[in-house]
């Protein structure tokens, strides 16, 4: 069951990072220039972006190499990753010895996993307001977020390399602990199984960050959550029987039927092997809900959704769900 990515999954030193995330923006100029320059403009201010971009990595300028660059006059944007090292502010001042001094168009970018913080960043600023730079930090989160419903329902391509970059950044462990978060999941034609077992499932190959609550998510609405009791993966043994293996949670008699149940249905109702490979989210019930999604288009892949404030307020998953229906999200 192994899954063709646009994005490596080899290491998370700043290179490859930055490679990735440029190799985003690269996709996604493809399919639209404009597009992009609506992300870059929310990273960045109010830019009126030019076409043509060009992506460059690793490029040396004076005594600094930057981690990465994009590049059209009479826009320069450069972009310093800092996933596992420290934020070297000489390091940036230098990179400010790139640009063209007093010209228009000229904007540095400190991509980091957290927001750094602001008294150590200005001296940064007062180099770059003396050269002309717009600096901005800005976290994966934050890329993240600006990515979304910027694919349209039927832009299937786009969706999905967004889709991965996600994924990537989930898998990184490039954005925040959301465990306290819900993570809504699509479901088409597995939906009356889904909620048949109480569970949900994915290819073990496929990332998720740690999540309490799942939402199962179909036309436009999350239709039924629960908090997640336990995740196993299975593997099928030389005798060819399917062995379970508990993740995380308690493990249960009843899950462990519940997903014999699933696997077996799957085979006779879509034809499809679950015996190995598999990643079941096990949950004690689905409750029903009606949490809407108000924004254009469906979801290609996972979302986030943070919930915090109906969860502190809510005694039980059906209270939880009942909350909810008078909610919407994007």
């Amino acid at each position: 069951m192994s899954r063709v990515t646009y994005f490596p999954r080899y290491t998370t030193h700043e290179n490859i990072v930055t490679n990735t995330t440029l190799h985003l923006f690269s996709q996604i100029n493809q399919h639209s220039a404009d597009r992009l320059r609506a992300v870059l403009s929310e990273l960045l201010g109010d830019v009126e972006m030019p076409l043509g971009i060009n992506f460059e990595q690793q490029m040396r300028s004076g005594r600094s190499v930057p981690d990465g660059g994009i590049r059209q006059e009479p826009v320069h944007i450069v972009i310093e990753t800092k996933v596992d090292a420290g934020i070297n502010s000489d390091q940036l001042i230098e990179h400010c010895e790139t640009f063209v001094k007093g010209r228009e168009g000229n904007y540095l970018m400190l991509l980091t996993k957290n927001e750094a913080d602001e008294q150590f960043l200005n001296s940064i600023r007062i180099k770059a307001k003396e050269t002309g730079i717009v600096f901005r930090n800005v976290t994966f989160e934050k890329l993240c977020d600006s990515l979304k419903g910027l694919a349209r329902e039927y832009e299937t391509h786009l969706a999905r390399v967004i889709e991965d970059y996600a994924d990537y950044c989930i898998e990184m462990g490039l954005l925040p602990d959301r465990r306290k978060w819900l993570r809504i999941v699509p479901c088409g034609s597995t939906l009356d199984l889904n909620t048949k077992w109480n569970l949900y499932y994915q290819p073990t190959d496929r990332g998720y960050s740690a999540h309490e609550y799942i939402g199962i998510y179909n036309q436009k609405a999350v239709r039924f959550l629960a908090r997640v009791a336990a995740i196993y993966c299975n593997e099928t043994d030389a005798a060819g029987q399917m062995k379970l293996t508990l993740v995380t949670g308690i493990d249960r008699p009843a899950f462990h039927q519940r997903i014999k149940g699933m696997v077996a249905d799957s085979k006779k109702k879509l034809g499809w092997d679950l015996t190995s490979d598999t990643r079941f989210f096990c949950a004690d019930q689905l409750v029903p809900t009606d949490f809407r999604k108000t924004s254009w288009g469906g979801i290609q892949g996972a979302r986030f959704w943070d919930i915090s404030d109906q969860v502190g307020k809510a005694g039980s998953d059906a209270e939880l769900a009942d909350l909810l229906r008078h909610e919407e999200w994007e």
